[in-house]
């Protein structure tokens, strides 16, 4: 369950897991290590020369990638598709981690974000004797691309209200707004698939992307029919999953938000956008620690709703 308590947490203990890469088609091994409070969450490619291997989840490391989220160091050195982890993160409310991979994409697993979630409930979340940061925004930050937008304004607590409008109808427009904590995370999101249409199979993969997709890890429309065997997991899962992948990719900014994400199709280029767009915009937000009070000397105030909610 999400840790909504002021102190920083790591894993209790290493995880290991495995398997494909949705893009690369190729067997990756991961293990989360846990790691000293004010580390934050950093991978390490140790398929690659130790001094070049480490990729820290942060904003300045992120990249604009098609169908991915993608960071990358100093050295060049990259890594894709890490959001279903980073969702996983954010969505239990750990703070600090270190993981190993031993290739250049994270695994898909089953599409979703919970054989991460179900691996680290296994192991358990260990409180550190430091106190959490929250960045908190406090002047709305917009963005466009590819024909839809993202905003991120003041909240009290993190929100994400994203809408999709795809033109098979088995996926159609759908909405959802979602509020982060109080297990949210596991009873709205968590399960959420990742997802395509048949068409658009093909393309994807002569460029390169999708050779290890199937269903087993994705959601496949045809013509407005599921192609899975036992359909849907739940109402709305397309676009729930979307909100997933929007969760992974803020928790990119190194810590938690507190903001309400307002996106019309969103995607991971969109994302990165939002995020770094944001980040390079220090007026528009304050880093605070978990419980102390924001600087008003700009005038700035939570909205009377939010903070009412916040309480």
């Amino acid at each position: 369950m999400y840790s909504e308590q002021p102190l920083q947490t790591t894993v209790a203990a290493a995880i290991a897991f495995d398997g494909v890469g949705l893009h690369s088609g190729r067997f990756v091994r991961v293990t989360i290590h846990p790691a000293p409070a004010n580390t934050g969450i950093s991978f390490r490619r140790v398929d690659i020369t130790e001094s070049r291997q480490t990729i820290a989840a942060t904003p300045d490391n992120v990249q604009q990638a098609r169908l991915c989220t993608r960071i990358v160091n100093d050295d060049g050195v990259r890594l894709e598709t890490v959001e279903h982890i980073m969702a996983a993160f954010a969505g239990l409310g750990v703070d600090n981690a270190i993981v190993d991979i031993d290739g250049g994409e994270a695994p898909i697993l089953d599409g979703s974000s919970l054989p991460v979630v179900e691996a680290i409930n296994r192991t358990g979340i260990t409180q550190l004797a430091a106190r959490r940061r929250v960045l908190v925004v406090t002047s709305p930050v917009s963005v466009e691309h590819a024909g839809g937008w993202a905003k991120i304004e003041p909240c009290g607590g993190l929100e994400i209200d994203a809408e999709i409008d795809f033109d098979d109808t088995a996926i159609g427009r759908q909405r959802f707004h979602y509020r982060h904590g109080n297990g949210s995370f596991i009873r709205d999101l968590a399960a959420a698939r990742t997802f395509c249409m048949m068409r658009d199979v093909a393309a994807m993969q002569n460029a390169g992307l999708a050779l290890g997709g199937s269903l087993n890890n994705a959601v496949v429309v045809e013509n407005g029919a599921i192609l899975n065997e036992g359909g849907l997991r739940m109402e709305h899962e397309f676009v729930r999953h979307k909100i997933l992948d929007c969760l992974g990719d803020l928790y990119l900014l190194g810590m938690m938000v507190r903001g309400k994400m307002t996106a019309s199709r969103p995607g991971h280029a969109m994302c990165a956008k939002l995020i770094t767009t944001l980040w390079n915009s220090p007026a528009s937000f304050q880093i605070v620690e978990e419980g102390a009070e924001l600087d008003h000397s700009d005038g700035y105030a939570l909205p009377e709703v939010a903070a009412a909610a916040a309480v």
